[in-house]
């Protein structure tokens, strides 16, 4: 029987939840929102930075039936970091509507090291370093239903599928030291592989504010998936000031992907950090 892995939550992965949470079960709150339901067409376009950082498992397959390298990353700052780019927008009409987002973002220079090689377990003490780089796009799409609104806020049942492609090149460079006969593998190298995930998602989002007669609120999404990975999963949570023609926000964001055959380049990949997003309301 298949053994499904599921994603086990940080603290701050938990504090965000439990602030979704905290959000769901308070009185609806009053942030300097268009009346989205008001019978007519309404949306909002929003460009945002993201400044993930990156911790992945991968397998790359050897040249000649050499068996798989299983590779790790031993950092998980947003120092690698070479490119990225980030947008969202939504379009509704009364409690129902459609949530769309895309991000690319590449790291470059990564630091990692082979934890398996052809089968075989890599000791730390074989110190097998190596450089790799990795990008790829996430797409989500999404259909929205109001579940309530008020003066304070909303909240909407999120219901879609999100897609992720990932690209990922491996070097290394043993010739310092050598591998000494250790594992089946030339001394310098270069590998690479991708692919590609479907998965349908369901969740929340939305915008929650506890204050009296102010700009200011918090916005918070969250949902679970599955499909072409065991399971995936997405948390946002943050601060915001709306203004009459949108809002400025500063958010901390985490997806994550889990896959455990044997024979997916991905194995695990978590993206994890701070964002900050410009929103126009029309």
């Amino acid at each position: 029987m298949r053994r499904i892995a599921f994603p086990r939550f940080t603290l701050t992965r938990a504090v965000m939840a439990a602030s979704c949470v905290a959000a769901l079960a308070a009185p609806l709150a009053k942030a300097d929102t268009p009346d989205y339901w008001d019978g007519d067409w309404h949306g909002s376009i929003q460009p945002y930075g993201w400044l993930p950082g990156i911790s992945a498992e991968t397998r790359f397959q050897l040249p000649n039936n050499g068996g798989t390298v299983n590779q790790k990353s031993d950092k998980d700052l947003f120092d690698y970091l070479s490119g990225a780019f980030m947008i969202d927008g939504t379009v509704r009409k009364g409690n129902w509507g459609f949530y769309g987002d895309f991000d690319w973002v590449k790291f470059s220079n990564e630091k990692g090291r082979f934890t398996n090689i052809g089968g075989d377990r890599i000791g730390a003490s074989a110190n097998l370093d190596t450089r790799w780089g990795i990008k790829g796009g996430m797409v989500n799409f999404a259909g929205l239903y109001t579940l309530a609104h008020g003066q304070q806020g909303y909240i909407d049942l999120v219901f879609g599928v999100r897609y992720l492609w990932i690209k990922g090149n491996l070097d290394w460079n043993f010739n310092l030291t050598g591998n000494g006969g250790r594992v089946d593998i030339d001394n310098s190298g270069h590998l690479h592989n991708q692919t590609h995930v479907t998965d349908g998602i369901v969740g929340i989002r939305g915008r929650w504010s506890p204050f009296e007669e102010s700009n200011w609120f918090f916005p918070y999404y969250a949902d679970v998936g599955a499909g072409s990975s065991d399971n995936t999963y997405q948390l946002m949570l943050g601060v915001a000031y709306g203004f009459h023609w949108g809002d400025i926000a500063l958010n901390y964001r985490d997806v994550q992907y889990n896959q455990g055959d044997d024979d997916k380049f991905l194995k695990r990949v978590q993206l994890s950090g701070p964002a900050l997003s410009f929103t126009w309301h029309f």
